[in-house]
């Protein structure tokens, strides 16, 4: 069983489940009282394309780093055969390294991704259109829930009108040939300034992201929901000084055990 599939075992069901129903700013405060402050918040450049997104699941990672060969002048049909070729070939695939070949086949695993899943890329803020309209959809069309990416997105127009779940630093048009390649997969990265390894919970709202070690996900679960209770009882009673009419964020949760030893 490889390291991945036994973090991701490690996220109990119901963890995951309730989780969902959090905030960040309560899965935040649950890891503050942890004594795990500032470490596991990504930085707040990471701003959703789309208003209001929010998702949850397994992080599978990518990294991307500088590449060193670039694109001279060509005739188009030479462009068009070399741009997604691989670089032993004379292409400039950016899911391809020339110092490290099997990172390709490792890169398109994550590529390759399950229901469930987010795509966690650490670019370190280089620039350069890893994800688009396309490879994004396909990833969507796979049952991948979100995509973390600490760079560039790409064709935001279509992206946004397909409703793509995208956290990145900023938006460009230039392509990722010739300008990055890919360096790691399905290994531990520093993304938007935090420690992710594949199996870990990712968490975006309209807030940021916070990430959760699949060792912590249960202590960060239950301490979150009764963060996120704590909350509604009080902003409950606010509405009804105020004569508000009540909604969905100050309805009360059912009472909660813990579901696993406390260690």
């Amino acid at each position: 069983m490889s390291s991945k599939e036994k973090a991701v075992k490690a996220v109990h069901k119901k963890a995951l489940d309730i989780i969902k129903t959090s905030r960040c700013a309560d899965l935040s405060d649950a890891l503050d009282s942890m004594g795990l402050q500032d470490q596991y918040c990504m930085d707040p450049y990471m701003r959703p394309m789309i208003n209001l997104t929010s998702f949850c699941g397994i992080a599978r990672t990518l990294e991307f780093v500088k590449t060193d060969i670039k694109m001279p002048y060509m005739e188009y049909e030479e462009f068009e055969r070399l741009q997604y070729a691989r670089k032993q070939d004379g292409g400039y695939k950016y899911f391809d390294n020339n110092l490290n070949p099997d990172v390709q086949d490792e890169a398109e695993k994550v590529m390759n991704a399950n229901k469930g899943e987010v795509i966690v890329c650490a670019a370190h803020g280089l620039i350069g259109g890893i994800f688009g309209s396309d490879n994004g959809l396909g990833l969507l069309n796979r049952g991948v829930v979100g995509i973390i990416l600490d760079g560039y997105m790409r064709d935001t127009p279509e992206s946004i009108l397909q409703g793509l779940p995208v956290f990145s630093k900023g938006i460009s048009y230039v392509h990722p040939q010739g300008r990055i390649q890919v360096h790691a997969a399905d290994k531990p990265v520093v993304c938007a300034g935090v420690l992710v390894m594949s199996g870990d919970v990712i968490f975006a709202d309209h807030d940021g992201i916070v990430v959760i070690p699949a060792r912590y996900a249960n202590e960060v679960a239950y301490r979150a929901y009764k963060i996120q209770q704590i909350d509604r009882v009080n902003r409950r009673r606010k509405y009804e000084d105020a004569g508000k009419p009540m909604d969905e964020t100050v309805e009360l949760l059912p009472d909660m055990a813990r579901w696993f030893a406390h260690k």
